[in-house]
């Protein structure tokens, strides 16, 4: 693999050590773009979809596959031969096979938006044709759940699907129109509204039972409220979100009831209904970070909240005034949460925060991003590191210099959890002693205790946690989903 050094520029001064980045593979050869996106992970390995377009190649943007080096770097499948691409969106991992919507050459006719699966053992199969342009991927309980197009009927409907016990795709309420889907915890969370109402496109929020929908709230009785970008967050047991609640869309918030969904903050008080258009979520240290604008002092920046409107604030002005530094792909990274940003002349940055305002600062500069991922233990990006690179848009491996990364020798070593799923006795790598907290996935905390001797007993019933785990000295912290059988 390709290594390039690249010493990162801390706004007023350097940092005083070299960030660097090694490329996985040049999928695309030359300064062409293969622009890796759509990461999922299946059984240890890094799926995604990218572009192969060489002269005299017909793969086109297909289905790749890598185990971080460049010789297990390859095409997994090209779901369309020839000349077509079949351009996978969408992935989702689920019950050890792929799921993504592709375009598809199904008895000589291509179908835009198929419903498609891949695995290395069964390879490609098509899993649908009706559900189409399937979207939001969501798992509750042992079952997947998306929103797609049912283009079955004239006109099209927009239906929350289901995968049955045969991996059919199945309509799972056909008298609710839905447009986007997410949780709260293990419940199922709808901007949607019933096809009989006097206006079906007067989007509330709504809930899933597992049979039929019922709004959970009306958050704007005389326009489409339009709910989107549903996060949960483990630690505080509620799920955020935008809504347009009259003043534009801002962030919402709820803990499953109609009177626990709430305006968290209007952040966008310079216009009546423009609103702060909160996205990008991310948690980290108990908190939920995000992008928003609140239209006056600051463009589109990195806020935060602890779900009160006193703890909702912007964290930082990373292009001080009415400029947006569009923070993005946030990920959290060993101990510190990282994103993508944009710069003032077009470049993208790599920033890293431990939530702190002196602890939040660029680590590196790169000439065009579109992804940031963590897999298997190191932190990935899909860019362009250098506008004079001979190598377009590909996936590289970011190496921060322990100074950046502020963590001693002895911790940043892997934190393992294992064995994952386990009987209720886990080991933590490279960690003796600390503390735990066990939530159920509705965010109830369940448990919590100390350990030492590198090992965790917990006596719960079969199902998926999050185990959250803190190091004595309070300086490592990290949240795990785990699965005890």
């Amino acid at each position: 693999m390709k290594k390039i050094n690249f010493l990162a520029i801390l706004l007023g001064g350097l940092l005083s050590a070299q960030t660097t980045f090694t490329l996985v593979k040049d999928i695309n050869p030359g300064t062409a773009n293969s622009v890796p996106s759509n990461f999922a992970i299946l059984n240890g390995k890094l799926y995604f979809s990218a572009n192969y377009s060489p002269t005299g190649s017909a793969i086109g943007t297909e289905l790749w596959e890598s185990d971080g080096t460049s010789e297990g770097t390859k095409l997994a499948v090209d779901a369309n031969p020839g000349a077509f691409s079949s351009g996978p969106t969408n992935l989702f991992a689920f019950n050890n096979k792929l799921y993504f919507t592709a375009t598809l050459n199904v008895n000589g006719t291509n179908i835009s938006g198929a419903l498609a699966s891949y695995d290395n053992v069964d390879g490609l199969k098509t899993v649908s044709t009706t559900a189409k342009f399937a979207a939001n991927f969501t798992k509750i309980g042992n079952g997947l759940y998306f929103k797609a197009t049912n283009s079955n009927v004239t006109p099209n409907t927009q239906r929350l699907f289901y995968l049955d016990e045969t991996s059919q795709a199945v309509i799972a309420d056909d008298d609710t129109n839905v447009m986007i889907i997410g949780c709260f915890g293990d419940r199922l969370l709808a901007n949607a509204q019933f096809k009989t109402a006097t206006n079906p496109n007067l989007y509330q929020l709504f809930e899933f039972n597992g049979t039929s929908f019922s709004n959970l709230k009306t958050i704007n009785p005389s326009a489409t409220a339009y709910p989107q970008n549903f996060f949960y967050s483990a630690s505080m047991g509620k799920t955020f979100f935008g809504a347009n609640g009259g003043n534009g869309v801002e962030l919402w918030m709820t803990d499953g009831t109609n009177e626990g969904t709430v305006l968290v903050k209007d952040i966008n008080t310079f216009s009546p209904t423009a609103g702060s258009s909160p996205n990008n979520f991310a948690e980290y240290n108990g908190k939920v970070y995000f992008s928003a604008s609140d239209g006056a002092t600051s463009g589109t920046e990195l806020w935060v909240t602890d779900g009160t409107e006193q703890g909702t604030h912007i964290f930082k002005d990373l292009i001080p005034g009415s400029g947006s530094s569009f923070p993005e792909k946030m990920v959290v990274f060993k101990t510190k949460l990282y994103f993508l940003a944009s710069g003032t002349t077009g470049d993208k940055q790599i920033w890293e925060t431990d939530g702190t305002e002196s602890g939040t600062k660029m680590v590196a500069t790169l000439a065009a991003a579109s992804g940031m991922l963590v897999y298997d233990d190191d932190l990935y990006v899909s860019a362009r590191i250098s506008s004079t690179d001979q190598a377009g848009i590909e996936l590289y491996k970011v190496n921060l210099a322990t100074e950046t990364l502020g963590i001693s020798s002895d911790s940043a070593k892997k934190l393992n959890i294992y064995p994952n799923p386990s009987k209720g006795e886990i080991n933590i790598g490279n960690l003796k002693s600390g503390s735990f907290k066990l939530y159920e996935i509705s965010g109830k905390l369940l448990k919590n205790g100390v350990f030492n001797n590198n090992k965790i007993t917990v006596q719960a019933l079969p199902g998926t946690y999050i185990l959250k785990i803190t190091s004595d000295d309070k300086k490592l912290t990290t949240s795990e989903k785990v699965i005890i059988q």
